[in-house]
């Protein structure tokens, strides 16, 4: 699964730049504004779940699962916050 999550991120995060570039994802998204949340939240989800399953691969038996969900919550925030600091 941690291979397979980062192929997921790249190809949402492409598609979805793809989408808002050639016009039909940011003209609804111009009615609906809500549907920016949904891709927000989307990316989150994704992205927190590949930085767990890549935890959870290294950390196999040494942490506990509570721990290991912890663990990606905070290096999670500490990526998102370096991509907007970068940006």
């Amino acid at each position: 699964m941690y291979i397979v999550m980062p192929v997921i991120v790249f190809m949402s995060l492409v598609i979805v730049m793809i989408l808002f570039l050639t016009g039909p994802l940011s003209e609804v998204t111009q009615s609906n504004r809500w549907l920016i949340y949904v891709v927000m939240y989307y990316m989150l989800f994704v992205i927190n779940i590949t930085v767990l399953a890549v935890i959870h691969k290294v950390k196999q038996n040494t942490i506990s699962n509570e721990s290991k969900i912890g663990y990606s919550f905070v290096w999670t925030s500490l990526v998102l916050i370096v991509i907007i600091f970068i940006l």
